[in-house]
């Protein structure tokens, strides 16, 4: 995590440096929640949707007074949770103990959006384009309560492919806070259409992403 940080902070750096002078350009940061799902596969245990985060860098091209061409590279946890009761049977009790079970998948997702501003002051707007993924880890973690405690971090990083792709499409408000400084939240889909299962997988079936991203920005 902290060399995932110190990366998207020397970014940060580079490219503000390469653009401060170009007006048509605006620099950003941001960070935000991730509400994620997996969809396409039958698991062995009913799972719902997780919550999650994300954090990076956003570069913006000011195409005219309402279009830009927008890009972000970011740090993008996906989860998914299932929660459950065991039993633990000795010859003289028996004891219930609680089971949480997420499944987790991080990524640094590029994605690569129109953005369309409207209203008279240009402060609303949607963006939409496609994104790439670039899976850094996944797996199970397990945690249980009660009689039995425990923590277990299962990686099957090797049951994934690599690469992710799928659409992105957000709506957002920006607060101008100056000529050259705005703060911006923003609601973004994000629509897997990759089958991320390698053949391998033990359960032989597809496994698509998807996820709900809530982020807030700081541009300049």
């Amino acid at each position: 995590m902290k060399k995932i940080t110190l990366l998207l902070f020397t970014i940060t750096l580079i490219t503000f440096k390469t653009t401060a002078q170009d007006s048509k350009f605006k620099f950003g940061v941001q960070a935000g929640l991730t509400y994620s799902s997996f969809r396409g596969y039958e698991s062995f245990i009913d799972e719902d949707p997780g919550f999650s985060y994300l954090f990076g860098v956003s570069l913006q091209y000011k195409l005219n007074v309402s279009l830009s061409l927008k890009t972000d590279l970011d740090y993008d946890r996906k989860t998914q949770v299932s929660k459950g009761e065991g039993a633990y049977i000795s010859d003289i009790s028996y004891n219930r103990y609680s089971i949480k079970t997420t499944n987790y998948l991080n990524y640094i997702t590029l994605p690569i959006m129109l953005k369309f501003s409207f209203t008279r002051n240009k402060s609303f707007y949607i963006n939409g384009g496609p994104y790439l993924g670039y899976l850094l880890k996944s797996g199970w973690k397990y945690k249980t309560s009660g009689i039995q405690n425990s923590d277990e971090n299962l990686e099957d990083t090797k049951y994934r492919k690599s690469m992710d792709f799928g659409i992105s499409a957000g709506f957002g408000k920006e607060f101008k806070l100056n000529d050259n400084h705005n703060i911006y939240i923003e609601l973004r889909e994000n629509l897997g259409l990759t089958d991320i299962a390698k053949p391998s997988m033990p359960t032989d079936e597809s496994m698509k992403t998807n996820s709900v991203n809530l982020i807030a920005g700081f541009t300049f």
